[in-house]
């Protein structure tokens, strides 16, 4: 499938499933995470504009990124159905994304990615990356999907449907070991939630959520 074509049927459905999912309970989910967001804040990745309605009061400058026309389209009828941003500060969209961010060093309080390392092809350069424009202290707070424990069965039909799975999804990879991933990285981990995310695709279901500090 072409990757235009891969890219444009992705955002065609995506909503409807972050909808379905937030219905069942993502939605909390999601408040959880972006309540400890604040200050200048990015968003990479940022689909449909599901997180926009949660970021707390706390955040005063927010840039919504996204290297998908179809998805900033998404994220602008968002905005204009907000009646009001629950932010102090203003609100930017941005064509960007992996591998190069078009920002200066040290320029975010705070970045956040909901279900967006799993499409990315080169995850340790993208991390050094969010890590290169965090201030010092800065926090990455994220909210993945990752593939099931070794041993288990999920884990194996993760593995065997991941080739199918991007060319539907946008280059989405069900069996991304995001954990390790981040461990591995210059970031430290300060906390880490494994869950599951509701009403979806059991080979996207396991989750991770959490805070990585610069």
């Amino acid at each position: 499938m072409p990757a235009d074509l891969s890219e444009r049927l992705f955002a065609t459905y995506y909503p409807s499933l972050v909808r379905r999912s937030d219905r069942a309970g993502q939605a909390r989910t999601r408040e959880r995470l972006l309540a400890q967001s604040e200050g200048v804040t990015l968003e990479i990745g940022a689909g449909s504009g599901a997180n926009l309605r949660w970021y707390p009061k706390a955040v005063t400058e927010l840039v919504l990124a996204d290297p998908s026309p179809y998805m900033l389209d998404h994220v602008r009828s968002e905005l204009a159905s907000v009646a009001e941003w629950p932010g102090s500060g203003i609100v930017s969209l941005a064509d960007a994304g992996f591998p190069s961010l078009p920002f200066d060093d040290a320029s975010y309080d705070s970045i956040v990615t909901t279900y967006v390392l799993c499409s990315i092809a080169d995850v340790p350069s993208a991390l050094e990356e969010i890590a290169r424009v965090l201030k010092p202290g800065g926090r990455l707070l994220f909210l993945e999907h990752v593939r099931a424990a070794d041993g288990s069965v999920l884990g194996w039909v993760q593995d065997l449907l991941q080739r199918p799975h991007r060319l539907i999804a946008d280059g989405c990879r069900p069996n991304r070991r995001t954990e390790e991933l981040l461990r591995d990285s210059s970031l430290t981990v300060a906390w880490l939630e494994r869950g599951e995310q509701p009403s979806a695709a059991p080979t996207v279901r396991p989750t991770i959520m959490g805070v990585a500090v610069r």
